[in-house]
């Protein structure tokens, strides 16, 4: 083993234990050979993988200055470009490699929809899902493109995609629930919100438009309990407490929606909503006197 292998050699057990200690041997063999592939790549992928992507991207270029055909190196500081939010010279890079793959099609399509380019997101999308993936995630992906375009038969149809490529998942269940919600399919989406609670997907926006849609359904108890989680869970934040409010006045439960008010004000006392609600039920109470 030469000088050069062993200070690699020395680095790459490093690494993990004492990634200055790698840096520093990596330097040293970078003193010794300035140009060395093997050298640069190890301390572009160090640097990379501690997120010093301005660092990493130095050396990767270093690299790709010696061979503009090095689509390893080509590909990580497009990575690192996305990390940093460089959308549009990520996309250049990625643009660089010529036989695209599952990964770089999916980071290209995830830095167009940054740059608000759905369409062009899907129609990358759409390529990558002729490929043999490994998880639900790209189906998922196109379905929420599709939601921003309020295609949400297409979300649909992608989504049951994925349940018959992947099984049964929480995220496609809450997904395909919203989706049908956004089209008054009522009961529709009651199936699948109730889907996704036995999936254990708990968060405050599931809570509260699962609320909403038992609320159409006529399962008023049932709403008004998982409104009231979604309070819970986020006490400042007001849109759970107008939900909950409104419905009470719907039903005439005039004095439970004052109580909610009230809650409401103390949390969020610069909300106007609130503050209009809490006029519109003192007002309420004022006549039934």
């Amino acid at each position: 083993m030469n000088k050069i292998e062993n200070l690699l050699w020395r680095a790459k057990m490093q690494k993990d234990k004492n990634w200055l200690e790698a840096r520093n041997l990596l330097n040293d063999a970078l003193e010794e050979e300035p140009t060395n592939i093997d050298i640069l790549k190890t301390i572009a992928d160090l640097y990379q993988s501690k997120k010093l992507y301005h660092k990493a991207i130095v050396y990767y270029q270093m690299i790709i200055v010696q061979n503009k055909e090095d689509e390893q190196a080509i590909f990580r500081a497009a990575n690192c470009f996305l990390s940093l939010k460089e959308f549009k010279i990520a996309i250049d890079y990625y643009d660089k490699i010529k036989l695209p793959f599952p990964e770089l099609l999916y980071n290209k399509a995830f830095a167009y929809s940054k740059l608000k380019k759905n369409d062009k997101g899907i129609e990358i999308l759409k390529e990558l899902l002729r490929y043999k993936v490994s998880s639900e995630i790209p189906y998922i992906f196109i379905a929420e493109l599709y939601f921003t375009k309020k295609k949400f038969n297409e979300a649909i149809f992608y989504l049951d995609k994925a349940e018959t490529s992947f099984g049964k998942r929480g995220t496609i269940f809450y997904l395909r629930g919203l989706a049908n919600f956004q089209l008054h399919h009522w009961l529709k989406a009651y199936v699948e919100f109730q889907n996704a609670e036995k999936m254990k997907v708990r968060t405050p926006h599931f809570y509260r438009t699962y609320g909403i849609t038992c609320e159409m359904i006529g399962k008023t108890a049932r709403a008004v309990d998982l409104i009231l989680k979604c309070i819970k869970i986020l006490p400042f934040e007001p849109a759970g407490y107008i939900e909950l409010i409104n419905l009470y006045l719907n039903h005439n439960r005039t004095m439970e929606a004052y109580s909610i008010v009230k809650l409401a004000k103390k949390n969020l006392p610069t909300s106007i909503t609130i503050s209009l609600l809490y006029n519109k039920i003192l007002e309420n109470l004022n006549k039934k006197e």
